[in-house]
């Protein structure tokens, strides 16, 4: 049942068994911030303790799932579940389920390991999604639904569901895949809130307005993006074939230092981007890629693609500052030499005044899962941000 609340110039509206407010609850944001750190402290230092906010508690780490996908189950204080999703890997399936990009219809049927898949994502019927990611859901679906009911045996229905990156469009996917079930599949009790960070793009706009109306206005979905971070652009886009249309979203997706890295990140097929009608690079990289899942996980089969490559964000966007990159010496060996470090004007940091004997920001710094952290505790809760330490890793420079 929902309830609403009118106070002096105030209007809440809450669900009478949720601990879920239907706003961006900034508190409730910072810990899903910290959180989605757990899958890379694990991986740099095999201890996730220190980004594990105060309360929560790891109930359940999947194995590796179909795309090289994970997750993990969290409570706090019986009252909350969290389903947190990880990022892309370093693992060719990881990275196929993000090239793998051609739209599908967002209600459908699909053979997933020689089994049919009903799925919806939106009921709209020119609705499209992003079929890599659709492939990771029907690989996730199976455990995540196991323990989504497993919570509600423990009597909680307000379930959270976070991510970073890829895990950020898979929160996404997963809101809008849970939200689409059918009544009798889940409790009808339960709640579900979506904050995804750094999120790349997973449908059409006539999917982004559906999901707007239906998540965004409701306040139980947000996005929380670094303006230069540009992974959030991705998958490129164009409007009616236009090549100058696809150079301008390049050109927005990198500045000229940082084309070769971009081009080094690239497949050799996304490469051929300014080559071909994207359109036709899509669906074949994607024929390709299907094959390769299949050899993978086994026969699959998707809906005939759509003939649409226009992806758009989702809304409800709350920005946060980009973090500041370090002072970082290209050759630390110069401060052991007492000539070269007298010889050459310092600030008042002590920092040399000479810009090039420092390291130069990697185009991906903005978007590491840490520094989302750290930019959103810059953003909202400053004084954290000052007392923070470590402010970045070292790992990430």
């Amino acid at each position: 049942m929902r309830i609403l609340l009118i106070l002096p110039g105030l209007l809440i509206s809450i669900t009478s068994h949720s601990q879920i407010t239907t706003n961006f609850n900034p508190e409730r944001a910072k810990d899903m911030a910290e959180l989605c750190n757990s899958f890379t402290h694990l991986d740099l230092y095999g201890d996730d303790k220190s980004v594990i906010p105060k309360g929560y508690k790891k109930t359940f780490t999947s194995d590796d799932i179909g795309m090289d996908n994970k997750f993990q189950v969290y409570k706090k204080k019986n009252d909350i579940g969290v389903i947190h999703i990880r990022g892309s890997t370093k693992n060719p399936k990881s990275w196929m389920a993000n090239i793998n990009s051609a739209m599908i219809p967002a209600k459908g049927t699909m053979t997933f390991d020689g089994k049919p898949f009903d799925y919806t994502f939106a009921k709209t019927p020119e609705a499209a999604v992003h079929s890599g990611y659709v492939i990771s859901i029907a690989a996730m679906r199976g455990l995540i639904l196991k323990h989504i009911r497993r919570l509600n045996e423990q009597g909680i229905y307000d379930i959270i569901i976070t991510g970073h990156s890829q895990g950020g469009a898979l929160t996404n996917m997963l809101m809008a895949y849970l939200s689409n079930l059918p009544d009798e599949t889940l409790d009808p009790k339960n709640t579900f809130k979506a904050y995804a960070f750094a999120a790349t793009m997973i449908g059409n706009d006539i999917f982004a307005k559906e999901y707007r109306i239906r998540y965004c206005d409701k306040g139980l979905s947000y996005n929380i993006v670094n303006p230069e971070d540009p992974i959030t652009r991705l998958p490129l886009s164009y409007k009616n074939n236009e090549k100058e249309m696809l150079v301008n979203n390049l050109k927005r997706f990198m500045n000229e230092e940082q084309s070769l890295n971009f081009q080094q990140m690239l497949t050799d097929g996304a490469a051929l981007l300014l080559q071909e009608n994207l359109d036709t690079l899509v669906y074949n990289t994607s024929k390709r890629l299907n094959r390769n899942i299949e050899r993978e996980l086994g026969p699959l089969e998707l809906p005939e693609r759509k003939d649409d490559h226009n992806y758009q964000y989702l809304c409800n966007r709350q920005e946060i500052e980009p973090v500041e990159y370090p002072k970082v010496l290209k050759d630390s060996s110069m401060l052991e030499n007492e000539e070269l470090v007298t010889g050459y004007e310092r600030t008042e940091e002590g920092h040399f005044k000479n810009e090039e004997f420092y390291k130069d920001e990697s185009w991906n710094y903005q978007h590491k899962p840490y520094n989302y952290y750290a930019g959103f505790l810059k953003t909202y809760f400053p004084k954290e941000y000052e007392a923070l330490e470590p402010k970045y890793l070292d790992e990430n420079l």
